[in-house]
C-alpha cells in the first residue's frame, strides 16, 4: 500500500483535474517561465536530490450571513507548510520518512469562521471547522513506514485522524465543502483529534479490499505537542478507529471507495465515553461526476450529532478541467449530551460551491450555505425555532 499522504495528493489532482502536465502545457503555449515555475523546479530538485517533497500555501475564508444573532461576518487566514521527507528505502522498494505540517491560523475579524456557526448563528455545528484563531499548530509530525512492497503503511507520532478515517474525494474543508457535515465524520465523530500522539496501521488485503486501525490521544493538542503528550500519559484517554473498505484499485483509493468506519472515544473533560459508526459510498463516474452518499450514527463521545446523512456530488466542467462544482444536502439530529441535555429539533444543511483554478497558484471558491435549524441564542439564553440562515462565503488558496 502506498503512503496515504501520497495517495491523497494523487486524489486531489485527479478530482480537480490539476496535473503538472497541464501546467507545463499552459506554459508551452504562452512561452512564459514564471517565478512560480522556477520555485516549482527548486522544489522538484529538493525532492530528486534529497527526498524532500515540500509544499506551502496561504488560505483565506470570509463569511457573511443574512440573519445573524451575533456578528454578521467572520474572516480568517491560515499559513501552512507541509511535506514528506523520505529518509530510508529498502531493496524491496519500501520507504520510511518524516511527514510534517505546520500551521498558523489567525482571524481577521472579531469572530472567526470556526466559531461563527454556533456563536453568531446559533447553529449546532461548524459552518467551517478549521479557520480559527489558534495561532501556531503542528497537526502532523510522524514517521511513515511502508511495508510488504508498499501494500501496508504505518504512521507513528502526532497524527490527524481525518487523513485516514472516513475519507472521500471532497472531504477537505481547505479546498472543497466548508460545512463540517460534508467532511470526515459527517459531524458524528467525537473529538476529531489532530496533532494527537498515536499509531495508525493500514494496508490492502487484496487488490481492492483495504483496512486500517489506529489508537491516538483522545484530546490532542496541536498548539502544544508536549502538553498534549503529557495529558495523554496523565489521563490515558484515547480515540480509536477501525475501518474496512473497497476500492476498484489502489490508485483510486481516495477517489472511489465504499467503507465502514468504527470509532470509540474515552471520556474527556465534560464529554462522556462514546462510540459510533460511519458509512460512505463515493466514486468517479465518466471522469467528471463525483457523487457520494454518507451517513453516521453516534452515542455520546462529544459528537455534534447522534445521526447524520449527507448526499451530494462534485462535477468537473469539461471546458475547465481544473475546476470543481460541489452541491450537497444534509440531515442531522443534534446530540443532546453534547449540548447540556437540550433536546433540539432536527436540522437541515445545504451547500453549493464553485472552486475555480484562476492561475496555477491561485484557487478561488465562492460558496453558499442554507441552514435550517433551532438556533441556540447563547447571549440571551433562549432558543429560536425554525431559523433559516443563508451564509455566503469566499475562500482563496495561494499555493507556493
Amino acid at each position: 500500500m502506498k503512503s496515504i499522504l501520497k495517495l491523497s495528493t494523487v486524489a486531489v489532482l485527479l478530482a480537480s483535474g490539476m496535473t503538472f502536465a497541464a501546467d507545463a502545457e499552459t506554459n508551452a503555449v504562452t512561452g512564459a517561465h514564471s517565478h512560480y515555475d522556477s520555485w516549482n523546479e527548486k522544489k522538484q530538485a529538493l525532492k530528486d536530490n534529497h527526498g524532500l517533497d515540500l509544499g506551502m500555501d496561504y488560505n483565506m475564508l470570509g463569511f457573511s450571513a443574512t440573519d445573524a444573532i451575533g456578528e454578521s461576518s467572520a474572516a480568517a487566514g491560515a499559513l501552512r507548510v507541509y511535506g514528506q521527507w523520505d529518509l530510508t528505502e529498502s531493496d524491496s522498494g519500501d520507504t520510511g520518512g518524516l511527514v510534517f505540517k505546520f500551521e498558523h491560523r489567525h482571524k481577521y475579524t472579531d469572530s472567526a469562521p470556526k466559531e461563527y456557526g454556533l456563536v453568531d448563528l446559533g447553529y449546532v455545528g461548524f459552518a467551517h471547522s478549521l479557520f480559527g484563531d489558534q495561532g501556531f499548530r503542528t497537526t502532523h509530525l510522524f514517521w511513515r513506514q511502508t511495508l510488504l512492497q508498499e501494500r501496508m503503511v504505518v504512521y507513528a507520532g502526532f497524527l490527524d485522524m481525518t487523513d485516514y478515517t472516513d475519507f472521500y474525494a471532497l472531504a477537505s474543508p481547505w479546498t472543497d465543502f466548508n460545512n463540517a457535515v460534508f467532511s470526515s465524520g459527517n459531524g458524528t465523530i467525537g473529538g476529531l483529534p489532530d496533532g494527537a500522539l498515536g499509531v495508525m496501521a493500514g494496508g490492502f488485503f487484496t487488490d481492492s479490499i483495504y483496512g486500517s486501525a489506529s489508537i491516538i490521544d483522545a484530546k490532542g493538542n496541536a498548539s502544544d505537542l508536549v502538553e498534549g503528550a503529557k495529558d495523554l500519559f496523565d489521563t490515558g484517554a484515547t480515540w480509536k478507529s477501525l475501518e474496512l473498505g473497497w476500492t476498484p484499485s489502489k490508485e483510486m483509493l481516495f477517489i472511489s471507495n465504499a467503507h465502514i468506519s468504527l470509532w470509540q472515544r474515552d471520556a474527556v473533560g465534560n464529554d462522556d465515553e462514546g462510540y459510533g459508526v460511519n458509512l460512505s459510498l463515493s466514486g468517479l463516474i465518466g471522469q467528471q461526476w463525483l457523487p457520494f452518499l454518507r451517513a453516521g450514527w453516534a452515542q455520546d463521545g462529544g459528537a455534534m450529532y447522534d445521526a447524520s446523512v449527507s448526499a451530494g456530488l462534485g462535477y468537473i466542467p469539461s471546458s475547465r478541467s481544473q475546476d470543481m462544482v460541489g452541491v450537497a444536502i444534509n440531515w442531522a439530529s443534534p446530540m443532546a449530551s453534547t449540548f447540556g441535555g437540550l433536546d433540539l429539533d432536527d436540522q437541515y444543511t445545504a451547500e453549493a460551491y464553485y472552486r475555480a483554478q484562476v492561475t496555477p497558484w491561485l484557487q478561488v471558491s465562492p460558496s453558499i450555505q442554507v441552514l435550517n435549524h433551532t438556533a441556540v441564542d447563547i447571549a440571551n439564553a433562549k432558543l429560536i425555532e425554525d431559523k433559516t440562515d443563508v451564509v455566503f462565503g469566499i475562500k482563496a488558496r495561494f499555493e507556493f
